[in-house]
């Protein structure tokens, strides 16, 4: 299958951003796919992320090739003028869009010429479908484009009941995306099983946040929490960086928790996956999350992980099954560690059992498969 996937989170240059469509792609390409990439940036916006504007050309990354392109203006005007003369749809079987920037980019270039256009939903998109501040002009062109698209690829159920109700009309055309995670973390998931036992055994209170340190990720929830269970032998690391930092460090003292919190710092991913492999409890409760690869990961690695329920990852995360889900408070985060602790020895090994089935599932490659099965096979 010959492929467009039209985004602006696209990762050019080693740039530290979200590589979870990346993955999508590469898995694509070595299922024998040819993929190629619009990354397509409104530069305000890509200003406010606090991203770098690159240098406006094609690239070529690991055999994908990748036009860069830089817009002013929200794709207001005709975006062929920005790709070469030559460029066509019709080189392609499928369009495929991610983002807000990149379903109203992929929607103007349909313009010219029809295929099969396949446009996903993200928390991004949720965000300008019921802000305010986006009802001029964004939200109207993101609804012509979920509109014209042929099918919809929802990141969670979450989002697919939310788009749902937003625009009624669109409903039937939408499935489950899911991201997966790297073949071989998956393959070595028995590699923890030691760790696993240690718990269950010695329950030490080891917990990770991984997370950048911005308000809606909501770290200070986690630290007020566990301030609560100053009788408990806990530590926590946190993992990450950004505007919060400092004023996550204040209250950390404040609680008079500075023995049990270490604030780690942005690190490389292999220096994550060693703190993951000796950590026992990953905690997020970050609001708006789009999917969420990290609650996955830190699964892999055989972590006990307590996520926000009704958020993105909820779907793959059930509670009390294979993970434990909880609303936005300290009391129920203090609460919920201390039923993981009362858990008896038999209810620890199903939960990680359970962990085990679930994660087997979300491979990378299974995942990518999964995704373009869903195209293939879907007539609508």
């Amino acid at each position: 299958m010959k492929i467009l996937f039209v985004t602006d989170l696209y990762p050019l240059n080693n740039e530290k951003i979200a590589k979870a469509l990346y993955y999508f792609v590469e898995e694509w390409k070595k299922q024998g796919n040819t993929v190629e990439v619009i990354r397509c940036n409104f530069i305000l916006n890509t200003k406010i992320r606090g991203r770098k504007i690159v240098k406006e050309k094609i690239y070529n990354e690991n055999g994908i090739k990748i036009y860069n392109l830089n817009f002013h203006t929200p794709f207001l005007f005709n975006v062929y003028n920005k790709l070469p003369k030559d460029f066509s749809l019709k080189n392609y079987d499928v369009i495929i869009s991610h983002m807000p920037c990149g379903a109203m980019m992929a929607n103007k270039l349909l313009k010219r010429d029809k295929i099969k256009y396949v446009c996903a939903v993200h928390c991004s998109d949720i965000c300008v479908l019921t802000k305010k501040y986006y009802s001029i002009y964004f939200k109207k062109e993101l609804e012509k484009a979920y509109i014209n698209a042929d099918l919809i690829s929802a990141r969670s159920p979450v989002l697919k009941t939310k788009l749902s109700e937003l625009i009624p009309r669109v409903k039937e055309k939408i499935f489950i995306a899911y991201s997966g995670i790297d073949d071989e973390l998956v393959d070595n998931i028995d590699e923890y099983n030691a760790k696993s036992l240690d718990f269950i055994y010695n329950k030490e209170l080891n917990i990770i946040v991984i997370a950048s340190l911005i308000k809606r990720k909501n770290v200070d929830i986690i630290i007020k929490g566990l301030a609560e269970l100053k009788d408990k032998n806990f530590f926590l690391r946190i993992i990450g960086d950004g505007p919060e930092k400092s004023n996550l460090q204040k209250l950390t003292k404040e609680l008079g928790l500075e023995k049990n919190i270490k604030f780690i710092g942005q690190i490389t991913r292999k220096e994550v996956f060693n703190h993951l492999k000796t950590s026992s409890i990953f905690v997020l409760l970050s609001e708006n999350e789009t999917f969420g690869l990290s609650y996955l990961e830190a699964m892999a690695t055989q972590n006990i992980v307590i996520a926000l329920k009704n958020d993105g990852i909820d779907g793959i995360l059930k509670d009390e099954e294979n993970s434990f889900l909880i609303s936005n408070n300290p009391k129920e985060l203090k609460e919920c560690i201390e039923k993981i602790l009362d858990l008896k020895n038999i209810e620890l090994e199903k939960l990680y059992n359970n962990i085990k089935e679930t994660i087997k599932s979300l491979k990378s490659s299974n995942a990518a498969y999964n995704y373009l099965k869903n195209i293939t096979t879907n007539n609508n």
